[in-house]
């Protein structure tokens, strides 16, 4: 029999329900799967699931959210998942082209050492039209997402725009704080030779300023790597392709077909137990789950077992320990 075969067999003994009249297959396989993928990996961190989320980085573009990166969830897999839901948690050390950079958490920390400051501002004056209005920065390229607009238009509406990039040459303008975010059109970003042009809704009086600022930037290959939102944000902003890794814990693949079987074997009885437990919830059935409940904690630790002796000869590593030196940060904190 299966390992799911035999973990079938064993939720319908702990919970008493043994035909298909009381709990059908495919609800205790909704509940198997239930565990396994989602409570199971948020309850446990173990040595196992541990592994690397890799991607490649694209040249002028610096964030990366990881509820758009795409990943197939195991060897050979053709479907594709957002990686936010394929790993569990990421975490240092991270490399760069093999290099190991700077991981961190704060943005405070990531931009007091390579601080975004609108560097350029450019003024036009309205000609009483709603435009097009175009300006050239001097100095390019261009940051993504640090372009803003300002203007008075002639109904006295403060107009603020924020620029959202289509790609890495190209980005919309679009109003600032709004629910549903609406593009100013026709509009013109590009990011790479700094060239800016918009064409408001209403027209702009003669005289009333118009003001254009960005962020300039010197690509290179990044030495820190921000992760915050879901969003990794590199620094300095790549000048090129680089191949990324950084440590990562990941979720199990689903318990679908009779004969796919959990990561490690081992672990079929304390999934049997934890979905015995949900089935228990959701009947509101106290004392079935307060009877089984010290026999699936001693499931949970002989599993954690396993990862507590690998970790047990792994030393804490420290800088004072085993030559550790780390080179990001140095005197470029240009990006």
């Amino acid at each position: 029999m299966s390992t799911l075969g035999l973990i079938r067999n064993k939720v319908r003994r702990l919970t008493g329900r043994p035909s298909e009249q009381q709990i059908t297959l495919a609800q205790v396989d909704e509940y198997i799967n239930t565990f396994y993928l989602y409570d199971m990996p948020e309850t446990l961190r173990l040595f196992d699931q541990k592994t690397i989320f890799q991607f490649m980085t694209e040249a002028n573009v610096d964030t990366y959210d990881m509820r758009n990166q795409m990943v197939t969830d195991d060897a050979g897999s053709s479907t594709l998942y957002r990686a936010a839901d394929v790993y569990n948690n990421l975490i240092p050390p991270a490399y760069v082209a093999g290099y190991q950079v700077m991981w961190t958490q704060s943005r405070e920390q990531l931009f007091i050492q390579y601080p975004a400051i609108a560097q350029l501002n450019q003024t036009l004056e309205g000609d009483g039209t709603a435009g097009p209005y175009s300006v050239t920065f001097a100095n390019t390229p261009i940051l993504q997402r640090s372009v803003s607009v300002g203007a008075i238009d002639n109904t006295e509406t403060v107009i603020n725009l924020v620029d959202e990039p289509v790609n890495r040459r190209d980005g919309d303008l679009y109003p600032i704080n709004t629910m549903v975010p609406t593009a100013i059109s026709p509009f013109d970003i590009n990011y790479l030779t700094g060239v800016v042009t918009v064409t408001f809704s209403n027209a702009i009086p003669i005289g009333n300023e118009i003001s254009f600022s960005g962020v300039p930037y010197v690509a290179n290959r990044p030495q820190a790597i921000l992760f915050f939102d879901n969003i990794l944000t590199m620094r300095p902003i790549p000048d090129a392709s680089y191949l990324i890794r950084i440590d990562a814990y990941k979720r199990p693949t689903s318990l679908l077909a009779t004969n796919t079987n959990p990561q490690l074997t081992q672990w079929w009885q304390y999934i049997a137990f934890g979905t015995a437990l949900k089935i228990f919830e959701d009947q509101q059935d106290m004392d079935g789950y307060n009877q089984i409940m010290p026999m699936f904690m001693k499931q949970e630790s002989l599993v954690l077992r396993r990862t507590i002796v690998q970790q047990t000869n792994q030393r804490t590593s420290t800088i004072y320990t085993e030559g550790l030196s780390f080179p990001y940060g140095n005197n470029n904190n240009q990006f």
